[in-house]
């Protein structure tokens, strides 16, 4: 299981089509094991493909991933702000609108796991200024934001002030 897992995370960097069989091939073999379709998910949100961030907001509508639930969230969203500084620091800001769009969505029924999420910009005062003005911006959707939690708002305030 390690192997493959492994394989494909390498499979989903490549844009072939053997890197895309290889995904569906994994998905229909482990769709009935949460655990491993964590991985799947993981594995795709990684990759440095300029289509990843597109494949992201696709998997975040697939039938498996259920935004309610922390793991899913974490091997997808947190995946790909995390473990992938190349898309989402994508120069035009998409993958920042795209992360703050899906913590202001958590915030509303989770906001331990929204400001857990922001993590992702931590270090954003270190990109270059265009970078750094495109996380700013989006930071302060959050910041500015109805019915901000106080966990999601004590994070986004201090990363805003600093």
């Amino acid at each position: 299981m390690t192997d493959e897992a492994h394989a494909l995370v390498l499979l989903a960097a490549q844009d072939a089509p053997e890197g895309a069989r290889a995904i569906k091939r994994f998905h229909d073999r482990w769709k009935d094991d949460h655990l491993v379709i964590d991985m799947w998910f993981a594995a795709q949100a990684m990759s440095p493909l300029a289509s990843t961030l597109q494949t992201v907001m696709t998997l975040s509508g697939h039938p498996l991933f259920k935004i309610t639930t922390p793991n899913k969230v974490r091997a997808l969203i947190g995946a790909f702000s995390l473990n992938n500084p190349l898309q989402f620091n994508r120069a035009d800001g998409a993958g920042y609108d795209f992360v703050v769009e899906k913590i202001m969505e958590i915030d509303a029924f989770n906001p331990q796991v929204a400001a857990r999420l922001l993590g992702s910009f931590r270090s954003y005062r270190a990109l270059e200024p265009k970078r750094r003005a495109k996380a700013r911006k989006a930071l302060q959707r959050v910041v500015k934001m109805k019915d901000l939690s106080r966990d999601t708002y004590e994070i986004v305030s201090r990363m805003l002030e600093a």
